[in-house]
């Protein structure tokens, strides 16, 4: 039985091993497309803070460990609320997206009333 199938097997295996490729070989094309990045302002560089957790050490009493962690929170609390004050200095004028539209030469769609 085997000699029967063997031949066949080995033609089979030997034809697709000699068959073209299915697809062509894909070759990488670089396309320059300018993209429209606006820039508002230039943010400034935030420090970090130094956390009072950070010096903690390994036989640190609870108490202290716990008003570590209070003050931490306190810290990155004050820092977020910072970064979104810089954040908010940063935000698009109003005049921007009409502009911005004009030049894409895109219409917003007219918004529907609140009845219906």
């Amino acid at each position: 039985m085997v000699r029967r199938f063997l031949p066949l097997l080995l033609v089979l295996i030997a034809g697709c091993a000699s068959a073209p490729p299915f697809a062509p070989v894909a070759t990488p094309v670089t396309v320059k497309v300018p993209v429209y990045e606006p820039v508002y302002c230039a943010t400034p560089a935030l420090a970090k803070p130094a956390l009072p957790i950070a010096q903690l050490q390994a036989n640190s009493a609870p108490a202290d460990t716990m008003r570590a962690y209070a003050a931490t929170v306190v810290m990155l609390k004050g820092a977020v609320n910072e970064r979104d004050a810089v954040i908010a200095g940063c935000a698009k004028p109003q005049g921007e997206n009409t502009q911005a539209q004009a030049a894409s030469g895109s219409k917003e769609k007219p918004q529907a009333s609140g009845t219906q």
